[in-house]
């Protein structure tokens, strides 16, 4: 896999940048210039954003709120484009990966990208193809002793980093810290010792105190037992006194039992005879009672009908007087109409004038012309006939509405001593009239109200019921004090069956309860109980005294104690062995895992490290290898050193060797990059260092990210920042 081209919006410093890069790619910049955040770019785009943390730089640029951008990737012939981009402070980072083969474009997810890259994830990126001058760095001789520093020098060979031999170290560290030696009495696991060694001398010594006590303790033992008794004595005796109280409460209600039981309680109506009397008394009371009503009723008409017989009452209840009402109703509207035109009745005059006028106008006319004499003589005849004929008409209609009239008046005189004095119009007479008519319909209704022939009938009715019930009952007067008598039998009868129930479950009654002895016996039992109590309550004092002394002689922490203490410090013990042998056993494991790899891939990675060693130094040091699980180092005459014998430039330089020969030996195509982790070499080791890598970028892409601008001849894939 080989990385063709960066297309950066915005990470860190870098803003709108793209980057093309070769299989030799150099970056060269100052320090701050963005090396590094070009690498942490290429991390990020390969195995996501990782939010910044204490060990995390924070790549968020400044001034745009999108992070990220684009890698373009060369993989077997495949193009593969992925695309990580988060706008900031706001959702999740999108992913998008587009993998080109022969034409056919591709999408993948994040979960089928991580697939398709493993067995590589960020911890590899940064552990192993990441090769820095921290991660290239092995512990010197002041943190570890010779034969640490060859185990710590041979894993990292082995596996590529030191971060296994650390986790051995963090094991063996934490083991250490649970147990050494015995006499070590800081470590936890000696102090539980220490523990569980002094809790079981307390327990010795507390067992043997309380051995001294078991005299004591056995004679409190029988007291506990003997007070047990006494207790189980008051309890019977509770038990009999309650039971014989109980029994004298429900003395009244036996006593009452014992009378009901010697009456005669024969009943002397059945239930049904029960019943049809208590409903024909009822029926009997209701008929009393609704007979005085009537008879009430009746004396209250008669009373009011004889207010009723009144002159003037007399004459409105006439059958004549309201027949002659209804006749002169029939007239009221030609009387009214007759009266009207009497009054608009009027002789007029218009005529006479205009006949007088022409007279005069005649006479006049005698000066002026005979024809107009004539003229005017006819007007006025004219004139004096329609004024007679008019006159005519006109009393012959006021005769004709003054006989209606007087007939109406003829009508009205059969009321002449109700009317009111001053009725001299029609309308007055028709108004009192109606007030007589409006009298007359009052009467009838009070009349009507008042009439007794209803009442008499239904008091006659009622009468002959009640007669009934008295023909079957004579005696039916005498119903409520025999009703009384049945109700109380029936009463006693239901008392004495439910102090039959009730009693049975406290008394013996086949057998007569006496209550004089029964509270003789309890009075006994009560006496027997004051004595027990005497007894009991010593009982209680002695054994309380003696407790008292057997807890002045105990200590504060009692045996149970000390045992719960013993049996939680027994589990901590077995918790810290636990936590020791599994330390242990991880040990032993990575060192079987590492006496394993060792053997299988070591050769070939000392194999390669040892040429790329020899190129690096001019052959100078020719062969590394493995004796005894120690590295050795061989010069050119032949002599072996161990490691912690070279000087700190030479040993950055095997180290360098060793992690390429590792990178090399698994066969991953993965770019290297390699930041600065040649500061320690002299100018001769630094061209041999770039002659090697441009021999390693035959087969693989290398990425140098530099600060030395004379490292090496610029080439097309120097990238200047």
């Amino acid at each position: 896999m080989k990385i063709k081209q960066l297309k950066i919006e915005g990470f860190g410093k870098l803003i709108n940048q793209t980057y093309d890069f070769k299989n030799l790619t150099t970056v060269i910049g100052d320090n701050e210039t963005g090396k590094s955040t070009i690498l942490a770019f290429i991390k990020y785009m390969l195995f996501g954003f990782e939010n910044a943390t204490t060990s995390n730089q924070n790549y968020n640029p400044l001034d745009l709120k999108r992070y990220g951008g684009k890698i373009l990737l060369l993989h077997e012939g495949k193009e593969i484009q992925i695309e990580r981009v988060k706008i900031l402070r706001s959702g999740k980072p999108s992913f998008s990966c587009e993998l080109t083969d022969g034409g056919i474009v591709r999408e993948l997810d994040e979960s089928a990208w991580r697939d398709f890259i493993r067995p590589l994830n960020a911890k590899v990126f940064s552990e192993i193809y990441s090769v820095t001058q921290d991660n290239l760095q092995i512990s010197t001789v002041k943190d570890y002793n010779a034969e640490r520093l060859d185990e710590e020098w041979r894993m990292s060979a082995t596996t590529g980093t030191v971060a296994l031999f650390d986790q051995m170290q963090d094991l063996a560290r934490t083991r250490d810290d649970i147990f050494t030696t015995s006499r070590a009495t800081k470590k936890p696991l000696n102090q539980a010792l220490a523990d569980i060694s002094t809790v079981k001398e307390a327990i010795i010594k507390k067992t043997a105190e309380e051995a001294a006590l078991l005299p004591l303790m056995t004679k409190n033992e029988a007291l506990s037992q003997e007070i047990v008794t006494c207790r189980d004595t008051q309890e019977t005796l509770d038990i009999a006194i309650n039971q014989g109280k109980h029994r004298l409460s429900y003395l009244a209600e036996y006593q009452e039992y014992r009378q009901l039981q010697s009456q005669d309680l024969t009943n002397i109506l059945s239930s049904e005879e029960a019943d049809n009397l208590r409903q024909k008394h009822g029926l009997h009371e209701k008929y009393s009672q609704e007979l005085v009503v009537l008879n009430q009723k009746i004396s209250e008409n008669t009373v009011a009908l004889e207010k009723l017989e009144t002159p003037k009452n007399q004459f409105l209840k006439n059958a004549k007087t309201t027949s002659r009402l209804d006749q002169v109703k029939l007239a009221y509207p030609q009387a009214i109409s007759a009266e009207q035109q009497i009054k608009q009745l009027t002789f007029s005059k218009q005529y006479l004038i205009i006949a007088v006028i022409a007279l005069i106008l005649m006479g006049i006319s005698f000066l002026i012309n005979p024809l107009l004499v004539a003229l005017f003589l006819v007007v006025s005849i004219v004139m004096f006939v329609l004024q007679v004929r008019m006159s005519r008409v006109t009393q012959a209609k006021l005769a004709t509405n003054q006989a209606v009239l007087s007939d109406f008046d003829i009508e009205v005189a059969y009321f002449s001593d109700w009317l009111p004095e001053n009725c001299l119009t029609v309308a007055d007479k028709i108004a009192a009239l109606t007030t007589i008519d409006k009298e007359v319909q009052e009467l009838k209704l009070l009349l009507s109200r008042y009439d007794q022939r209803e009442t008499i009938e239904k008091m006659t009715a009622l009468q002959a019921l009640d007669n009934a019930i008295f023909e079957e009952l004579p005696d039916i007067d005498t119903a409520p004090k025999l009703l009384a008598q049945w109700a109380q039998q029936s009463r006693d009868l239901l008392r004495l069956t439910r102090l039959k129930e009730q009693l049975s479950e406290i008394f013996d009654l086949t057998i007569v309860f006496n209550g004089n002895k029964e509270q003789m016996v309890v009075d006994q039992k009560i006496a027997e109980k004051a004595k027990g109590a005497i007894k009991l309550n010593a009982l209680i004092d002695e054994h309380a005294r003696n407790l008292a002394v057997i807890n002045q002689q105990k200590t504060d922490t009692t045996l149970a104690n000390l045992s719960a203490k013993l049996a939680r410090k027994k589990e901590i013990l077995r918790d810290h062995l636990a936590d020791f042998a599994t330390k242990s056993a991880e040990i032993k494991l990575i060192e079987a895992v590492m006496m394993s790899l060792s053997s299988e891939t070591l050769p070939d990675i000392l194999t390669r490290a040892s040429s790329l060693f020899s190129r690096l130094t001019d052959h100078v040091w020719r062969k590394i290898y493995l004796e005894k699980d120690i590295l050795w180092v061989e010069n050119s005459r032949q002599q072996s050193l161990r490691l912690i014998d070279l000087s700190t430039g030479t040993r950055d330089q095997l180290q360098l060797a060793l992690r390429l020969a590792f990178i090399q030996s698994k066969h991953q195509d993965f770019p290297i990059f390699l930041d600065d982790n040649f500061l320690r070499f002299d100018s001769k080791r630094r061209l041999n260092f770039s002659n090697m890598l441009a021999t390693i970028a035959r087969d693989r892409q290398v990425i140098l990210l530099t600060s030395d601008q004379g490292l090496a001849i610029e080439t097309k894939g120097t990238i200047h920042l």
